[in-house]
């Protein structure tokens, strides 16, 4: 971006590169669902076109903010466009066009950098909640028109899961949908400029694998399991399972009693009996193994059992049955 340009120069470059033929004059008289279909049909047109390797929704993005979320401007030679200053060498039918761009270009950013959005704003969807419990959300992506939309939003769901399993120290979950895969098309599930999947199949895909990590979680709640041993059942299966078996359960039940009674705050402060703690769960692990689980399970150097050693940790920090209350 040159450094000299008003703003009045900016906005022509951006209509002539980006906008050219796109009808923003009449457009932005447009108000309600009329300028949300434009706007919509505008977004999906710059993340299906590119500018070199990326989509031009990200190159117009560029021109107002940095990548980061928030929408936050550039601090050395800021858009001309975001000066209040400039803003007023602007007529009113320049003034019109340009909060329609900073409309559509807002929606590129986050859309194509995967930052969650206003739902409402962007698709008229009351519920801003990018879970996959959001079954209106659910239902647009299933059904709208806009299949490159629907892509960035689906990812941005999977991106946004991803953060609260991590926070919730759900590895199971968390590592399933970081490297999920689709089996039908041999390929991992990357950002939606990266694949060659069908839309609708890449939606599905995603959709399909937080529904059923939800739906498990969900049943979980119904049994009145306790969050932390529903995490232990998952991680001695090392994935998020179809189902709660009943040995698993029973493995993961003597392991939660065995850490609330010997390792629950054992590595805070100088405690001299935390590193023993941890060798002891070890060996308790590995006698759950034998007692309740098939040979081959939860192998010393499994991801498995990392998993429960992670968790063990966690409980010994004091990190321990923080969501019981939610029951």
């Amino acid at each position: 971006m040159s450094e000299t340009r008003t703003a009045r120069q900016e906005l022509a470059y951006i209509e002539r590169k980006l906008f050219k033929g796109a009808g923003l004059d009449k457009a932005s008289q447009l108000k309600g669902e009329e300028r949300r279909a434009y706007k919509l049909a505008q977004v999906e047109r710059l993340l299906t076109e590119k500018h070199g390797s990326a989509p031009l929704a990200m190159y117009l993005s560029d021109m107002f903010w940095t990548a980061d979320e928030g929408r936050v401007q550039y601090d050395e030679n800021p858009s001309p466009l975001l000066s209040l200053v400039e803003q007023q060498t602007l007529t009113d039918k320049e003034m019109s066009r340009l909060r329609l761009i900073l409309e559509i270009a807002g929606l590129c950013h986050d859309l194509s950098l995967h930052f969650t959005f206003d739902l409402k704003e962007a698709f008229g969807i009351r519920k801003t909640d990018f879970w996959v419990s959001n079954k209106q959300l659910v239902d647009w992506l299933n059904t709208t028109e806009y299949e490159q939309i629907a892509m960035h939003t689906a990812y941005t769901m999977k991106k946004f899961a991803i953060g609260v399993y991590e926070y919730g120290h759900y590895l199971p979950a968390q590592d399933e949908l970081a490297e999920l895969f689709s089996s039908e098309y041999g390929q991992l599930i990357r950002r939606p400029q990266d694949t060659d999947m069908p839309p609708c199949s890449y939606v599905k895909t995603i959709l399909d694998a937080l529904l059923r990590i939800e739906r498990h979680w969900q049943r979980g709640r119904r049994l009145k399991l306790r969050p932390d041993l529903v995490i232990l059942h998952d991680e001695i299966y090392g994935v998020v399972p179809h189902q709660f078996d009943k040995g698993v359960l029973q493995a993961a039940q003597e392991l939660y009693d065995y850490m609330d009674r010997e390792v629950y705050c054992r590595l805070t402060g100088n405690n001299p009996f935390g590193p023993e703690a941890m060798k002891l769960f070890a060996k308790k692990v590995r006698e759950v193994r034998s007692k309740y689980l098939a040979e081959g399970w939860v192998e010393d150097d499994s991801l498995e059992f990392a998993y429960l050693m992670e968790h063990a940790q966690r409980c010994g920090y004091g990190n321990w049955r923080e969501e019981d209350d939610a029951l």
